[in-house]
């Protein structure tokens, strides 16, 4: 540093010499140049635009030399400017900065009959999600052919519950894939933001440049980027899971209200017809 700084006086006394140099030249010339008579014979004269013209030219380069010191002043402003931002913070900072990562957790459950191993093995990878939820939930079956037995007012309400547990199944198996995906991904995650972590503390001229700095910045960017979307995958699967609820809640109240409908509009025919002639029939009741 003290050599550039140096080397830079060196440069602006230079340009001070040259220019007064160049001054004094002109004056010279200018006072100097003579003009002689007709056809060179006679006295020499002293010729009035000669000396304007060394002024002229003396206060030309006076501007210019003037345009250079402030040309220099600015660039020299710059340079003290550049060299204060690249200053580093004056303390150890990895020591001082460093935060402790919480690592992920996987799942652990016993396996005592073979049926929890395969949805612990999907939520820990992502992999073969449908076999172990399969094997760790209640089959639902088809009623085939007793459908057909169930009354024709009914139908739509059994397909309806029916469906329930198809679409939770669906939401179930989805939410264990995305959980499972997001742990098998969390080591490599883990070491990307070990290394930005590292490459940001680091006291490396070479990591501090600007161009380092922003390459850093997109490069967290991107990692926040990528959390931001496994979150919304997250959401997007807690977001299924109340909807089906919600839609379990909705089917119940509708069997509700369509059987206090049927019950406010058939249940006193039914009574009837259940209540008719029942005391004869008691009275002609007889032990067998």
């Amino acid at each position: 540093m003290r050599r550039a700084f140096g080397i830079s006086i060196l440069k602006e006394a230079s340009m001070k010499r040259i220019a007064r140099g160049l001054v004094v030249s002109a004056l010279v010339i200018g006072m100097a140049m003579p003009s002689f008579a007709f056809l060179g014979i006679g006295d020499v004269v002293f010729d009035p635009s000669n000396y304007i013209e060394a002024i002229q030219t003396v206060l030309q380069l006076q501007q210019q030399y003037q345009q250079l010191v402030a040309t220099y002043n600015q660039v020299r402003g710059q340079l003290d400017h550049l060299k204060r931002m690249a200053q580093q913070v004056p303390v150890n900072m990895a020591a001082r900065y460093r935060t402790a990562a919480t690592p992920w957790s996987h799942l652990s459950a016993q396996d005592t009959y073979g049926a929890a191993g395969g949805w612990v093995s999907a939520v820990n990878s992502g992999a073969s999600v449908a076999s172990g939820y399969q094997r760790a939930t209640t089959p639902l079956e088809d009623y085939g052919s007793a459908f057909s037995n169930i009354p024709s007012d009914q139908r739509q309400q059994v397909k309806g519950a029916y469906a329930n547990v198809e679409l939770a199944d669906g939401v179930n198996v989805l939410g264990m894939q995305t959980i499972g995906q997001l742990r098998a991904n969390s080591s490599r995650v883990e070491n990307t933001i070990a290394a930005l972590e590292q490459d940001s503390l680091s006291s490396d001229p070479a990591m501090n440049t600007e161009i380092a700095v922003l390459n850093k910045m997109n490069a967290a960017s991107m990692v926040a980027i990528r959390n931001s979307q496994d979150t919304n995958k997250l959401l997007v699967g807690l977001a299924e899971q109340q909807l089906l609820e919600a839609k379990r809640v909705r089917d119940a109240e509708a069997r509700a209200i369509n059987a206090d409908i049927r019950f406010r509009t058939e249940g006193k025919a039914v009574l009837n017809a259940q209540a008719a002639n029942a005391s004869k029939a008691m009275l002609a009741w007889q032990m067998p």
